[in-house]
């Protein structure tokens, strides 16, 4: 009888440490405690040990491809938990973990399920409604019936991976991965969309993905979570545009037009969000969106037609009022004959959308009005992405290199002297458009007339955007006319007597840089209607800045002209060239990459010596 007590006893000495290897098996995995999740399991833990919250070691351990290895070493079920691995890693963008589970046979349509009730909160407010009786909103009730309808009786909340990887990452390989390994097209319980709605109302650009990811490292600390350094320092590599994402879920058979529960369409969510995002309008149209049910159209507008023939684009020099080569390095242009050896590297420093405004103050009333940021945002993404490309491959061809911020900012001084930089100018930039209107009236009591004066004002500032997640920043170099620009905006204007502005940014921040010169470009746009959103190209401004060639600190100390004005040229529209109206679901940028194109050829033949025409 003691011999069995005693075995009776061991077995439960046993089965306690067991249990207590199970449950710090579970705690140091979600800490991410390689050390401790190896004793638990050499101390005899159940690696596929499911707690009561639904967890098992690998479930938890999504964050650390070399933790994740180790167990499915050890016999870890990949599918195991409420919430499988390979859902989490998706959420998460850990993409090396996901191979890893996909190729242990984890299953890319396994969904989590968390238990909740989504709709206690909605019967909450109805009850509420309801208990206020003939005060109570029939119309409010309603609206909480019928979401009730939607919602159902599941207590229970269903996740997938590839929803996952659409609605938090952007991660184009980690959906590449799922899709390949058969991963389908699947139904949000909230929304009743599909995957191509997932990006159609999730998608963000990187730099604001990255940021909201990295704003959640605190709180996962302080719950006691391990985060690794690779997801403090995310490597954006993996992460693809809104147009890389649609094609690949059109090309796996994705529905490009499935309702949901509102009955629309990826698309028509995508035209009528809060703010816009263009380039997801528009990577759902160019893979075969249907815009009918939108009531919008792509119809070829007037920037489209004068802009399609690259022959026909009128491009002039602008240089300053002075004219070019003046007094062989004592003016304010350089004389590009004593500039050897000619330009090769080239900074483009800034390419932004520049709206002025415009106004009025007349008997209908007083008002001032630009583009929107949220439209000048999208704009500008659109118009660099349609011609950085071709502006980038003209100069090459002339033999110069243009570099974007990710090319001349290859060390973290040259980063911090470009983000840091003052610039210089004798010209006070403008930030803001006035209109102003003085009404009178007149009253007569007791013989006596009162005159009184009331003075309306509006004001607006101007709009000045570079593309998104590009590194450019706005240098300012000229300020554009209100209301339209002129043709005459540069001959005569913002360069005569300032050579603080060709000296900080032609000298000193070229010097910074380590490149020949630099280049500042920006898209002078219009929207010539305060109540209507049209919206057009008004001129197009490249300049060029390097340093003097007559002068240098070392020889003239006292010179106040160390940089100089290489080249200006100009594309200018008498009035402004709509390239997004009011019916049409995105502007029409591609014109953009002809224009500058055309610019890069004649700066370039001019630089080089090849082009001493005057216009």
């Amino acid at each position: 009888m003691k011999t069995i007590l005693a075995f009776l006893a061991l077995l439960v000495l046993v089965s306690s440490a067991a249990a207590q290897n199970n449950d710090e098996l579970i705690a140091s995995s979600f800490k991410g405690d390689f050390d401790a999740i190896k004793k638990n399991v050499e101390g005899g833990a159940d690696v596929n040990y499911k707690n009561a919250q639904g967890q098992t070691a690998i479930s938890l351990t999504y964050l650390y491809p070399d933790i994740t290895e180790y167990l499915i070493g050890k016999g870890a079920d990949v599918n195991s938990g409420d919430t499988p691995a390979l859902v989490s890693a998706a959420r998460f963008y850990s993409l090396d973990v996901m191979k890893l589970l996909l190729k242990a046979g984890a299953d890319p349509n396994k969904a989590a399920v968390v238990k909740v009730d989504l709709a206690a909160p909605v019967r909450k407010l109805l009850e509420e409604e309801k208990s206020k009786g003939k005060k109570g909103n029939k119309y409010i009730v309603k609206a909480y019936e019928d979401q009730l309808k939607t919602l159902g009786s599941s207590t229970t909340y269903t996740t997938y991976a590839l929803q996952n990887v659409l609605g938090y990452t952007n991660c184009l390989e980690c959906a590449r991965v799922l899709v390949v390994a058969g991963a389908k097209d699947y139904k949000n319980q909230l929304t009743g969309g599909n995957a191509v709605h997932e990006v159609a109302t999730s998608y963000v650009p990187v730099s604001q993905r990255v940021a909201s990811m990295q704003a959640t490292i605190p709180a996962l600390e302080q719950y006691g979570m391990g985060v690794p350094a690779w997801y403090k320092n995310i490597d954006i590599g993996g992460m693809g545009t809104a147009d890389d994402l649609v094609r690949l879920l059109k090309d796996n058979k994705m529905d490009m037009e499935a309702l949901d529960v509102n009955k629309r369409t990826p698309l028509m969510n995508a035209v009528m969000a809060p703010t816009i995002q263009e380039d997801v309008v528009m990577a759902l149209v160019d893979n075969g969106a249907n815009m009918k049910a939108t009531g919008m159209n792509n119809e070829t507008t007037e920037f489209a037609r004068e802009t399609a023939d690259p022959e026909k684009i009128k491009v002039r020099f602008d240089f300053p009022g002075e004219g070019r080569n003046s007094n062989n390095g004592g003016g304010y242009s350089a004389n590009m004959d004593l500039v050897t050896p000619k330009p090769k590297r080239v900074a483009l420093i800034s390419y932004y959308l520049y709206d002025a405004g415009k106004g009025k103050a007349n008997i209908t009333g007083v008002g001032t009005w630009r583009t929107p940021d949220y439209a000048g945002q999208s704009q500008v993404n659109g118009f660099y992405n349609k011609s950085i490309g071709k502006f980038k491959e003209a100069f090459a061809e002339k033999g110069i290199t243009l570099l974007t911020p990710s090319e001349f900012l290859d060390t973290e001084a040259k980063a911090e002297a470009y983000y840091g930089f003052e610039q210089e100018s004798a010209k006070k930039e403008k930030t803001a458009i006035t209109r102003s209107k003085t009404r009178s009236s007149s009253s007569s009591a007791a013989g006596w007339t009162t005159t009184t004066y009331t003075t309306t004002t509006a004001t607006v500032g101007t709009l000045k955007v570079a593309p998104y997640d590009e590194g450019y920043r706005n240098f300012f170099v000229a300020n554009e006319a209100e209301d339209e620009s002129i043709i005459s905006n540069f001959q005569g204007g913002v360069f005569t007597a300032n050579r603080k502005l060709t000296s900080s940014l032609g000298n000193e921040l070229c010097k910074e840089l380590g490149v020949d010169a630099v280049l500042v470009v920006y898209i002078a746009t219009r929207k010539p209607k305060q109540l209507q959103d049209d919206y057009g190209v008004n001129a197009v401004v490249a300049i060029m800045l390097g340093p003097n060639p007559s002068r240098s600190e070392g020889a003239d100390p006292e010179a106040k002209n160390l940089g100089q004005f290489y080249c200006g040229t100009r594309t200018f529209y008498g009035s402004p060239q709509i390239f997004k109206d009011s019916k049409g679901i995105f502007g029409q940028y591609d014109g953009m990459g002809n224009v500058l194109r055309a610019h890069a050829i004649k700066m370039s033949n001019y630089i080089n010596g090849k082009d001493k025409s005057e216009e």
